[in-house]
């Protein structure tokens, strides 16, 4: 049975919109300093928003099929035009998934190995998890997004001990800055990965409640994410905290728990691992769902598909100065596919789709 329920949902967009945020906060501390925090409190009211208005209006219009908004938005060619846009941002955030994991478990932990062999042991299971129905990558997806959430909540509980809110002080000292708004659209990139979720809304079974568990799930992504970021601010300070790549493996080596556990990086390790193999998984199959009319050899394209990735991940992997640059640009690629195409898109299906409406009832 491929459906879900409403409330299944709240977990694809957790699983897919606060895991890049987590992983390198340094590159919006690097802007905005100890009021980073700010920046994401205003970044989530906007994500939140966003979210909320495309959910309704699928639920107004009664239509939960991705293609068949932007098909019945504007004339097709340009509609199509705006697909193919937007699913070359779902590869591009396939590709960051499997960047940024290899990349960061090759810069921490397992510094010797090289990229390419840590790619093998990425890609390779996605071969076996594509090859299956649609359920069971629904499990995977749901069982892993659970486990990760309880995982940062153990984490936070243990490391409250090491944090410092006096490195949040003076708040807005230089006052209210340029780069706080910069900041915040730059957070919003890394929420607007709850785009890759959308095209399973297909899969839900009742949609009485969607607009309330699409509510939770962004509430849930926006409590882990300003928790996380203000974690990493007052364990450092901003200045060091802006100058580490990945600083929750470095959190996670001070954890000490009655002198029985010690250096919780298994903490990173579950979060990384999980978290962008299960943006991977998503934002892979959500172009197979949306051109499941045109992918008439699914094993094949699989196979050249993950070539792509690998050949791409093992050049971009390489050098943690240079992703990090990337991956900058890489939130503003996800404002326009993901923030502002959709925006565009399903504000004119919406108002068609009145216009239809005021044509029948008259």
């Amino acid at each position: 049975m491929n459906r879900i329920s409403s409330k299944h949902f709240i977990l694809f967009i957790v699983g897919v919109s606060f895991i890049s945020l987590k992983t390198y906060p340094s590159i919006f501390i690097n802007i905005a300093g100890r009021d980073t925090w700010i920046s994401a409190i205003i970044a989530s009211i906007l994500f939140i928003a966003i979210l909320l208005y495309l959910v309704n209006i699928m639920f107004k219009t009664n239509s939960y099929d991705i293609n068949d908004v932007f098909v019945g938005s504007m004339p097709k060619i340009l509609s199509l035009s705006l697909l193919v846009l937007f699913s070359i941002t779902l590869f591009l955030n396939s590709l960051e998934s499997a960047v940024v994991e290899v990349n960061a478990l090759h810069s921490t932990l397992f510094l010797e190995t090289p990229v390419w062999y840590a790619l093998c042991f990425f890609l390779f299971p996605t071969f076996f998890i594509f090859s299956k129905k649609l359920r069971t990558i629904l499990i995977f997806v749901l069982t892993c997004t659970f486990l990760l959430i309880i995982n940062d909540i153990i984490f936070t509980l243990l490391f409250q001990k090491y944090s410092n809110l006096d490195n949040l002080l003076p708040v807005l000292g230089n006052g209210f800055s340029i780069n706080i708004i910069t900041t915040a659209f730059y957070i919003l990139g890394c929420y607007s990965a709850f785009m890759i979720s959308i095209p399973y809304l297909r899969y839900i079974d009742d949609y009485k409640h969607i607009r309330t568990h699409t509510f939770k799930g962004g509430l849930i992504v926006v409590a882990i994410s300003i928790v996380a970021i203000i974690g990493v601010i007052t364990s450092f300070g901003p200045l060091r905290a802006a100058n580490i790549f990945y600083p929750e493996f470095v959190m996670s080596q001070k954890i000490e728990f009655i002198d029985f556990f010690e250096s919780g990086e298994l903490f990173f390790i579950v979060q990384t691992v999980l978290g962008f193999f299960i943006k991977y998984i998503l934002a892979t199959y959500s172009i197979l769902v949306i051109f499941h009319r045109y992918i008439k050899n699914k094993p094949l394209f699989i196979g050249i598909y993950s070539f792509i990735i690998f050949s791409l991940a093992v050049y971009l992997g390489g050098s943690n100065y240079y992703l990090y640059y990337l991956l900058k640009y890489m939130q503003i690629i996800n404002l326009v596919g993901f923030i502002l195409i959709p925006l565009i898109v399903f504000t004119c299906y919406s108002i068609k789709y009145k216009s239809k409406s005021t044509k029948i009832s008259k």
